[in-house]
């Protein structure tokens, strides 16, 4: 980071020397830092068995991260460690891993557990062993470590712990059958989700469902939404909405009356996953939703299904009072592609929110209805940068000459950005009439615009023979092309 000079120029001499020798010191101490060897192998092993419990969490965090030498040789030794359950700090080591709610604190044996990930394969039969020990801790621990190893070799054993008597060791086994991701494990799992008796497992096990995407758990999973726990019912939702089955529908949609605000948006969420217009009814209801984030995201849905008769709908959540639905409701209606939706669309280029205004832009250009035209024209004077090149973007895409007199004069935008799409855009609308004007700018001082004229006279010359004086064209590409060299 660099500092501004102080204004304070006659420092003591006495204040600079121990600043010095300071800054100094400082870098001694760093290059001894860094200096110093990393412990080997053997030293991290005996770690292991450490009085203190940070140390031996640490010791197996370095395990886990070594990338060099063969690291079985520390197995025994990580294996018998997966019994110590000492609560340590979740953050003492650098694992990059993501274990839902279990980071706020760890232990050495689910360091160790992450660690065993480094032995692989050499490690399953013995984790498989562990998953009858008689401590809770091994067998939750091995359960982990069987998870990050992903081998269908543990399918049946870990099957076979989502019977065990301590509900973490179930949880972790549902967690770890979600990694392996085997249908096989689906109607175990499915009993779990609606019948264990810990809310925990119940959830787990609907994540690992919806990670393993078979439908035959639509049906346990559909069940699971009318779990007493919301935080089921949100995974549950999540877990349908990976599935993609048509079939969740009717029980999404009645979730989306959940009175959680975290499950109607989840719902709504896997409702747009599952992109069948027979929910269209249900997800525009929800447009109505007391929630914003369910609003926008039913907006979302109703975009990814793509159905005309989610249009109306849309258009009225344009006049929503939070920006962020209104722009999801753009995106959707651009994504639907429907003509009725350019009068909503383009009232929505004066709306007081800037990114509304480029959403609706950018929808009209996926419309690409020349009945758009004469709105996008205006919003090219749209005191933001970014509206006006969304803008120009649109027009480019609906291709009508009827934009060719109101592009031109945007050529000279203060926004370099802003310059290159319109010349884009006269490209794209291949009509001679742009070539004089597009010459003008090829003398602009951003190289990019530059470029993007090239392209775009070439594009109108190729369809408007005719239209083109070729010498004084010739001259003025020749011209270009010296500077462009020049500035080279």
């Amino acid at each position: 980071m660099r500092f501004n000079e102080s204004p304070l120029k006659n420092r003591a001499l006495g204040g600079l020397v121990a600043a010095l020798v300071a800054a100094i010191v400082a870098v001694l101490v760093s290059t001894v830092a860094i200096a110093l060897p990393a412990p080997n192998l053997d030293q991290l092993i005996t770690q292991l068995s450490a009085p203190n419990a940070e140390d031996r969490a640490l010791a197996a965090c370095e395990i886990a991260e070594t990338r060099k030498g063969d690291v079985s040789r520390a197995a025994p030794a990580l294996l018998a460690l997966l019994s110590d359950g000492t609560p340590v700090e979740g953050r003492l080591c650098r694992d990059k891993r993501h274990w839902g709610n279990w980071r706020e604190t760890s232990s050495p044996g689910r360091e160790a557990a992450v660690a065993l990930d480094r032995v692989g394969q050499a490690a399953i039969e013995p984790l498989i062993e562990k998953l009858k020990a008689p401590s809770d801790f091994a067998r939750e621990h091995a359960a982990l470590a069987l998870g990050f190893i992903e081998s269908s070799r543990t399918i049946e054993p870990l099957i076979a712990t989502l019977d065990d008597e301590i509900a973490p060791v179930r949880a972790r086994a549902a967690w770890a059958l979600g990694m392996i991701e085997h249908a096989s494990a689906v109607p175990k799992l499915g009993r779990a989700v609606v019948a264990d008796a810990d809310a925990e497992v119940r959830e787990q096990a609907a994540w690992a469902l919806g990670m393993i995407e078979d439908a035959g758990a639509v049906e346990p999973l559909a069940g699971a939404l009318e779990d007493a726990t919301f935080e089921v019912r949100e995974q549950a939702a999540w877990a349908l909405g990976m599935i993609e089955d048509a079939g969740a529908v009717e029980p999404l949609a009645r979730a989306l009356e959940d009175p959680e605000d975290a499950v109607r948006k989840q719902a709504a969420w896997a409702l747009g996953m599952i992109e069948a217009s027979s929910a269209v009814p249900a997800l525009s209801r929800a447009l109505e939703d007391p929630q914003i984030e369910v609003r926008e995201q039913a907006a979302w849905a109703l975009g990814m299904i793509e159905a005309s008769s989610a249009v109306d709908p849309l258009v009225t959540a344009l006049a929503d009072a939070h920006s962020e639905v209104r722009q999801q409701a753009a995106w959707a209606l651009g994504m639907i592609e429907a003509s009725s939706a350019v009068e909503g669309l383009v009232a929505a280029l004066g709306d007081s929110d800037s990114e509304v205004r480029k959403q609706a832009a950018w929808g009209l250009g996926m419309i690409e209805s020349p009945a758009a035209v004469d709105g996008l024209l205006n919003a090219l004077r749209d005191e933001e940068a970014g509206v006006r090149e969304q803008t120009a973007w649109a027009l480019g895409m609906i291709e009508s000459a009827a934009a060719v007199n109101g592009l031109i004069p945007a050529l000279q935008d203060a926004s370099a950005e802003v310059r290159k799409q319109v010349a884009w855009a006269l490209g794209m609308i291949e009509d001679g009439r742009a070539i004089e004007a597009l010459t003008d700018v090829l003398a602009d001082d951003d190289a990019d615009v530059r470029q993007q004229v090239l392209w775009a006279i070439s594009r109108c010359a190729e369809n408007h023979h005719g239209d083109v004086d070729y010498p004084a064209l010739a001259e003025e590409l020749r011209r270009a092309l010296r500077a462009e060299r020049n500035d080279a």
